[in-house]
């Protein structure tokens, strides 16, 4: 006899998954409520009386919750006015500090609000063009701005440009060698403008190893500096003249009298033992410049880069300074006389402050004290003794003149020049005086053919102690 058994139990299901899901439903619900919290429940107070309405909003970015997006340039924003609110929604608080005014906004994702006018004179348009020369070839590089603000583009390689502009701005199109122009946007969606050529800029060149070019053709590794501004300096020398004038080039002088100052361009570029740079006077070279008179310099161009030093090969390894000397004008068929000269001295600044023979003696016995030592100095027979440093120093005088004679006609220029210099070093048994004459002269021979020299004369008597001891 077969006996059956029946079994009576509860059905059981994991526990974990049912956790897991009930855990899943509660952080959806808490991210949903708390996204939804985070753009609409922020409150804002503000309390601002006569306050321009870019300062208030301003203030409300301050406190943490929005961020506005807007146009500086929009009129409203400059409109003063009172607020006062508390705890308030974002959308009352702008409704009632944009009443009045044209103001619009958008509250986007992220508590960003962008905020324009309504007002279409105030809306941005956009505006399409070209750009060409007056052969109407198009130029590309060209620098279209915004006239009072930082925005602007440039030209592609077919001198076109696109831009949002206000629909009364100004543009201002520039480009080397070329004038300027300013132009009325006039709600206007294409401009077009053709730029004429600048004949001031392309008059302005330099002097570098080939010749010379127009500036706007050499990169800033050369740099130009004018006579007028060398002269304007007391300098011996006209090298140290340039003393903080040229970015990347050192210039340190000795003090010595008549002595050349040292000169590094851009580091030291050569494996000799000369570090100087080539000096080049008038198309001669040239290891010093010592003999010119600065006020016979009519400009001096120094070359910092391979590029432009090529043509001097090894020699210019450490930069070339190229000196072009005054020459004659025709402008002024009588001759004119000119003057230049200066007297000054020189004086050995913050000395050591040394002690006479009385304080040394008591220095010397105090010494002594504390050493145990018995015999002491009679500090009062020695006196004040001898100042070592008045023996061997002055106030040195130095006096600078130089007369200079220009002339000629259309076709034949000149100028002559006498100079005279004397220095006394700080050291009285240096000195250095120096005799300077420069001749120049330039003769149209034909009309593509231009003849000249030019001569420069040169004396000078120094004495200066060996190694910079005075003896």
């Amino acid at each position: 006899m077969k006996k059956s058994i029946a079994v009576a139990g509860k059905l059981r299901l994991p526990l974990k998954p049912l956790i897991y899901m009930k855990l899943t439903l509660l952080l959806s619900i808490f991210c949903i409520f708390n996204a939804t919290a985070g753009t609409h429940a922020q409150t804002v107070s503000v309390k601002m009386n006569k306050t321009e309405i870019a300062r208030v909003l301003g203030n409300i970015e301050q406190q943490g919750g929005f961020r506005f997006l807007f146009n500086s340039r929009l009129k409203d924003l400059k409109e003063k006015v009172n607020l006062d609110v508390n705890n308030a929604a974002i959308e009352t608080v702008l409704n009632q500090l944009f009443a009045g005014t044209s103001l619009t906004y958008k509250i986007l994702s992220n508590n960003l609000i962008a905020i324009r006018s309504a007002n279409p004179d105030e809306q941005d348009i956009k505006i399409t063009g070209k750009i060409a020369n007056e052969k109407g070839e198009p130029l590309s590089g060209v620098s279209i701005s915004i006239r009072g603000t930082s925005k602007g583009t440039v030209t592609d390689n077919n001198g076109n440009y696109s831009l949002n502009v206000a629909p009364n701005a100004v543009l201002i199109v520039s480009y080397i060698g070329y004038t300027t122009q300013e132009i009325n946007v006039n709600n206007q969606n294409v401009i077009n403008v053709s730029l004429v050529a600048s004949e001031k800029q392309l008059d302005q060149v330099v002097v570098i190893g080939y010749g010379i070019q127009r500036k706007q053709d050499v990169t800033g590794s050369i740099a130009t500096i004018k006579g007028s501004e060398i002269s304007k300096q007391a300098s011996v020398n006209p090298i140290s003249a340039l003393q903080g004038k040229v970015a990347g080039v050192q210039i340190t002088n000795s003090g010595a009298p008549g002595s050349a100052p040292q000169i590094n361009i851009r580091g030291l570029g050569t494996y000799w033992s000369n570090t100087g740079p080539l000096y080049v006077v008038d198309g001669v070279w040239l290891n010093d410049v010592n003999f010119l008179n600065p006020a016979d310099i009519q400009s001096v161009s120094i070359l910092k880069d391979a590029s432009s030093q090529a043509i001097y090969g090894i020699r210019g390894a450490n930069g070339v300074v190229i000196i072009t000397t005054k020459k004659g004008t025709g402008a002024n068929r009588k001759p004119v006389v000119n003057y230049t000269g200066y007297v000054g001295y020189q004086k050995a600044t913050n000395q050591v402050k040394m002690a006479d023979a009385y304080q040394y003696a008591v220095l010397f016995n105090e010494l002594g004290r504390m050493t145990g030592a018995t015999n002491f100095l009679d500090s009062s027979k020695f006196g004040t003794g001898t100042n070592w440093f008045n023996q061997v120093l002055r106030n040195a005088i130095i006096t600078n003149h130089q007369v200079s004679v220009t002339g000629g006609s259309d076709k034949n220029t000149y100028n002559f020049s006498l100079g005279y210099l004397s220095q006394q070093g700080i050291l009285k048994a240096n000195d250095y005086t120096r005799y300077t004459a420069n001749l120049s002269n330039d003769i149209q021979v034909s009309k593509n053919i231009k003849a000249g020299y030019t001569v420069i004369g040169n004396f000078n008597n120094s004495h200066n102690a060996p190694g910079g001891i005075w003896h």
